[in-house]
Parts: structure tokens; C-alpha cells; sequence
């Protein structure tokens, strides 16, 4: 056992042990009785298992703020740029990458990492990590639209006709990404004081089609399956082929700017974020246990609705 590893239960029973089946539920005297005084080994009797534990006089044993784990990261990247010219800057950057590791969890609103079922086989645990995204496109983009005195059109309009039609600009980012992998978890069957247990699979859970189609049901929930008593499911950590629900957003504003003087410019701004109101859906339910009452199910919303502000700016 890795001793290092963070997020599993080093008091885990050996998994040789499982072999004994139900016999691990069964009540033997106990060692510790008079000894300890509280919790399941004050008593007479317990069960097997406890006893079984590489430390059977504690309860849990977890590491804390420990690192330990192995990742693997490859990507292809490119970008292109334009320069300010004639107006206009252009920045488009593409990654197509893939994070492998056996340890990994995500911040913010995406959750906990995959379900880590066995402390004594670490290299069971490896898969695509959830913090993967295999794919990203970002192009932002800068421009002074050519209208207005001193410009390539309108060079020679009066300033009444230059206030309305002259000065305007337009910046955007767009963003196109695939969504993070799945963690499929199951209830806990093993009865070897693991952190958790991943459900048995047989097939790729995969579907295609628009996801507004499949909210219902974004998986394949029928090739999952819990693992019998006394052991471990087959699923991986996490679900290389099936992802949450990528994003694709659009984020733009609109400049409008008065040239006051010579030294003095006043600027109106109007940005709009997710400008077109699309929807990024959530995870779906990962629960195995919830078959049949949500497992599979998309139920929440990843990004927010479209937001408007407006903003006056004075430069000088």
C-alpha cells in the first residue's frame, strides 16, 4: 500500500481477504475489549472484518494533505495572430490534448475526482483524469470598424454625421470546448472499509445525438452494472469516451467612442456575455444507485444566462 496517496482509506482491508465472503461478517471475540471503551471495538464481539484491518485498533486511517500521484500530459497546440492592422487583431489558439493520471480532482462547480475503490492498487485507478479536455478552440478578436473621419470610409464627414455613423468597434471571445469525463460511482458493496466502489461495465455507455435529445437519459445506462458482494466494479475512474456537455460561448462587446479633443476620448461600452443564451448543461447523475430515479439524467445548468452591461469611460 502506497502510503502516499491521497483520498483513499489506508485502513482498507487487504483485498485477499474478501475471499471469506459473508464470514467477514460474522462476530468473533474481541482483543480490544476493556481496552477501548467507545465505538464498534468496545464490544465483546465485532465484526471479522474490523480485525482484519491493517490497524484494527482504529477506527479510519487517512492521510492529510499528502501528495502522491502520476500524470502524463500530451497536446498538440496552435495559434495564430494578427496583429493591429487596418483595424483589426485577431488571436486564435487551438489545444487538443489528453491528461492521464491516477489522481485528480477538479475545483470550483465540477465536483470531487472519480471514485478511488482500492488503496492496495493504485495503477487501477488510472484513466483519463477528470480535469481532461480534449479539445479547446479560443479566438478573440479586436476591430475598429472603418468608418469615420480618418478612416478608410467617411474620411470626409461632417462631426454630426461622424458622431453617429464614426467610431464604432466590436471585440469578442469565442470559446469552443469538449466537457470533462464522467465518474461513475455505485453503492458501496465491498465491505472492506474502501473510500468507495465503481460500478461493473460492459460496453461503451456512448450515445449519440443532440444533447437538448438526451437529457433524459445522456448515457448508456444499461451497460452498468454493481459488483457482487465482496469486490471491486470493472469501470475506470472515469469514462474516457463519454463527457459532460461541452461549452460554446460567446462573449462580445460594442464600442462606441466620441473624440472630445485632441487629448480627450469618451468611450461607450456595451458587453454582452454568453451573447447568444446558450445553454451549457451540467453533469448528469453518476449515482448507479440512483437507477431508475435519476441516474443518467441531465438536471442542472453549467453556465449562466446571457448578462448585459454598460459602462461610459472616459480616457484623457
Amino acid at each position: 500500500m502506497n502510503l502516499l496517496d491521497p483520498f483513499v482509506s489506508v485502513n482498507q482491508l487487504d483485498p485477499k481477504h474478501l475471499a471469506l465472503g459473508a464470514k467477514l461478517l460474522e462476530q468473533v471475540p474481541n482483543p480490544f475489549f476493556g481496552l477501548i471503551t467507545t465505538g464498534a471495538l468496545s464490544q465483546r464481539t465485532v465484526q471479522r472484518s474490523l480485525l482484519l484491518r491493517p490497524y484494527p485498533q482504529f477506527g479510519g486511517v487517512s492521510p492529510i494533505n499528502v501528495n502522491g500521484s502520476s500524470s502524463f500530459y500530451h497536446s498538440f497546440q496552435l495559434k495564430v495572430e494578427k496583429r493591429l492592422s487596418t483595424g483589426l487583431s485577431l488571436l486564435g489558439a487551438y489545444t487538443n490534448a489528453k491528461l492521464i493520471d491516477d489522481a485528480s480532482q477538479q475545483n470550483g462547480n465540477f465536483g470531487p475526482e472519480g471514485v478511488r475503490q482500492n488503496a492496495y492498487d493504485r495503477r487501477g485507478d488510472r484513466s483519463v483524469s477528470v480535469n481532461d479536455i480534449s479539445q479547446r478552440l479560443v479566438i478573440s478578436y479586436v476591430y475598429e470598424l472603418p468608418f469615420g473621419r480618418g478612416r478608410t470610409f467617411g474620411g470626409g464627414w461632417n462631426r454630426a454625421v461622424d458622431v453617429v455613423l464614426g467610431g464604432w468597434q466590436v471585440n469578442g471571445i469565442t470559446t469552443f470546448q469538449t466537457g470533462l469525463p464522467l465518474r461513475i460511482s455505485a453503492p458501496n458493496t465491498c465491505n472492506c472499509f474502501n473510500s468507495g466502489l465503481r460500478p461493473n461495465i460492459n460496453g461503451s455507455a456512448r450515445l449519440s445525438g443532440d444533447v437538448h435529445d438526451r437529457l433524459t437519459r445522456y448515457f448508456d445506462t444499461s451497460v452498468f452494472s454493481q459488483p457482487a458482494l465482496y469486490s471491486f466494479g470493472n469501470a475506470p475512474r472515469t469514462l474516457a469516451d463519454v463527457r459532460a456537455p461541452g461549452a460554446h460561448n460567446w462573449d462580445f462587446s460594442l464600442f462606441k467612442n466620441f473624440q472630445l479633443s485632441e487629448r480627450v476620448n469618451v468611450q461607450f461600452r456595451t458587453e454582452a456575455f454568453n451573447l447568444f443564451n446558450r445553454v451549457q448543461f451540467g453533469f448528469p447523475d453518476m449515482n448507479f444507485g440512483n437507477l431508475g430515479r435519476g441516474f443518467g439524467q441531465i438536471t442542472s445548468q453549467a453556465n449562466s444566462p446571457r448578462q448585459m452591461q454598460f459602462a461610459l469611460k472616459v480616457l484623457f
